[in-house]
């Protein structure tokens, strides 16, 4: 069987307009046509002076605080079970885009999948096509709105993930607790005017599958299965990802970026504490990392926020725990104001599919 395409699973991401991240295959940014969230929602994008979606407090140098929790990371202990569980309350992008859209969509669609049936694509080529399909979906979405949506909506979720640690495993997706909201009164007062379109997609509460998935799509070879053989040392670990960013086919490609997506993934995936400390080390390193300090994040919950900025002009954004080194949230912001957003609010082992970590 051919593997799917990536664009089948983020092509409702970039028709809304979003940046799309590589969790998307981690931790589940949502398929098809992508909805909203509400005006005075505390789950609403929001944005700051330095485009954080909260309230910076006393600035923080980065390396500093990344060496500190590089050394939190490392106290942790090691635990395992028979899925890992990640529980996540996302923002996205959303839009009523006309059938005439969806048409275009579904024929590079079945382009897309044609050249992978045909070639055979695994890993970097099968990236390298992913590529090229997401660059004429982006035409296609701006030759209906060349400056964007006359709206914005957002889709607003909470997701839980169960993901098998043995090949073959079944692999389990469960949604709740959806709606739509507008950024503004006058979002919404526009969306009226177009009709109110449904913005909000059905989709079944649960889906189980038994198919092979990366924790990274720009690692493909990172899987359940080698995540936790990574290595443990800053030089190791760095080496890896270099030699792994090479192979990148995006001619664009910046290691800034690269680096703060592949952290994303590893810091909601079953890896060591040493591979965790090294993460944080690297990133130490890089000088275009930068802090905006103290805030909180959508869960209300305090964390130092970094930040590093593409050359397109978009910013990427985490939120760690200062006391225990976790990713709390992470987001994307063009022009000082969230693309989207994923609040991490509980990952770890659990031994039974369907139930949550024991405490």
């Amino acid at each position: 069987m051919a593997r799917r395409p990536m664009f089948l699973l983020v092509a409702g991401a970039v028709a809304a307009g979003a940046v799309v991240v590589s969790t998307g295959v981690l931790s589940g940014a949502p398929d098809g046509n992508t909805p909203p969230i509400a005006a005075d929602s505390s789950s609403a994008p929001q944005t700051t002076a330095d485009g954080t979606g909260a309230s910076p407090a006393t600035r923080i140098d980065a390396r500093s605080f990344l060496l500190a929790a590089a050394d939190t990371a490392l106290r942790e202990t090691t635990t395992s079970g028979h899925y890992w569980y990640v529980r996540q309350r996302t923002t996205h992008p959303t839009f009523a885009w006309p059938e005439r859209f969806w048409t275009g969509v579904r024929k590079l669609q079945r382009q897309e999948q044609a050249e992978v049936d045909r070639t055979g694509a695994e890993d970097d080529e099968l990236v390298a096509i992913n590529e090229k399909y997401n660059k004429k979906l982006e035409r296609l979405r701006k030759s209906f709105y060349p400056d964007g949506p006359p709206y914005k909506a957002y889709i607003v979720e909470s997701e839980e993930r169960w993901r098998p640690k043995r090949t073959g495993g079944t692999h389990r997706a469960r949604s709740e607790d959806r709606k739509v909201v507008f950024p503004s009164p006058q979002d919404e007062a526009e969306w009226k005017e177009q009709g109110s379109p449904k913005l909000l997609e059905d989709k079944p509460k649960n889906v189980d599958d038994n198919l092979p998935r990366p924790l990274s799509i720009s690692n493909m070879d990172i899987t359940m299965q080698n995540v936790g053989t990574l290595p443990r040392s800053k030089k190791a670990l760095a080496g890896h990802l270099r030699a792994q960013f090479a192979k990148l086919p995006d001619p664009h490609k910046e290691f800034d970026v690269y680096l703060w997506q592949t952290t994303v993934d590893l810091m909601t995936a079953p890896t060591t504490p040493g591979t965790r400390a090294a993460i944080f080390r690297i990133l130490a390193d890089q000088p275009d990392i930068t802090s905006n300090g103290e805030v909180e994040d959508a869960a209300g919950r305090k964390g130092v926020s970094l930040a590093v900025r593409s050359d397109d002009g978009h910013e990427f954004q985490l939120i760690v725990n200062r006391d225990t080194a976790e990713l709390l949230e992470y987001a994307v912001a063009e022009k000082g104001e969230d693309t989207a957003r994923v609040t991490f609010e509980e990952f770890g082992w659990t031994d039974e599919l369907g139930r949550r970590p024991q405490r």
